[in-house]
């Protein structure tokens, strides 16, 4: 109901009558109160594959992490090396979840560049995803031969540190 129907309506703070069209009480000088329309978001198709892509990349980083823990001394520098490249990766795909999310709150079935830019969005966090998944397999490798040589994991890191680059500059 709004100040502008046909009803009667009174201030809820003296109860004198309010006029429509008024904002102020004439009485006690209060401002009028207008219930705002509540807006329900409708649910979008895109809100379920943000959620699962989300899901499986903390799955992803918390395995990454426990095997660097695992593989790494903490005084290490590699040990902290690729901490802080899943603390900025995991960061940035915070970021890209936000936005996806904003982006699937957009009325998307008559907006074709919506579409493709929340296509887009979705193949980003896949691909952080992937990046995560290959860091574990990796550590795993490294982890099951005891190698000393992280030439392979350095270069996932360079990887993952470009992917994230990159995502910033676009």
């Amino acid at each position: 109901m709004t100040i502008d129907d046909n009803h009667t309506h009174f201030c809820i703070y003296c109860g004198s009558r309010i006029e429509p069209g008024q904002n102020f009480c004439a009485d006690c000088g209060k401002p009028v109160y207008r219930q705002e329309p509540r807006i329900e978001k409708k649910p979008s198709e895109y809100d379920a594959k943000i959620d699962e892509l989300e899901r499986e990349y903390k799955d992803k980083q918390s395995k990454a992490k426990q095997l660097v823990e695992k593989q790494f001394d903490p005084n290490h520098l590699a040990y902290e090396r690729f901490n802080s490249s899943i603390t900025k990766s995991n960061n940035l795909f915070d970021i890209q979840v936000g936005i996806a999310r904003k982006m699937a709150e957009m009325d998307t079935a008559d907006n074709p560049f919506v579409v493709k830019e929340m296509e887009n969005k979705l193949q980003t966090l896949q691909t952080f995803i992937d990046k995560m998944e290959d860091l574990t397999s990796e550590l795993v490798i490294h982890l099951s031969s005891n190698k000393k040589d992280t030439e392979d994991i350095n270069n996932l890191f360079n990887d993952m540190d470009e992917l994230i680059d990159s995502v910033k500059d676009y």
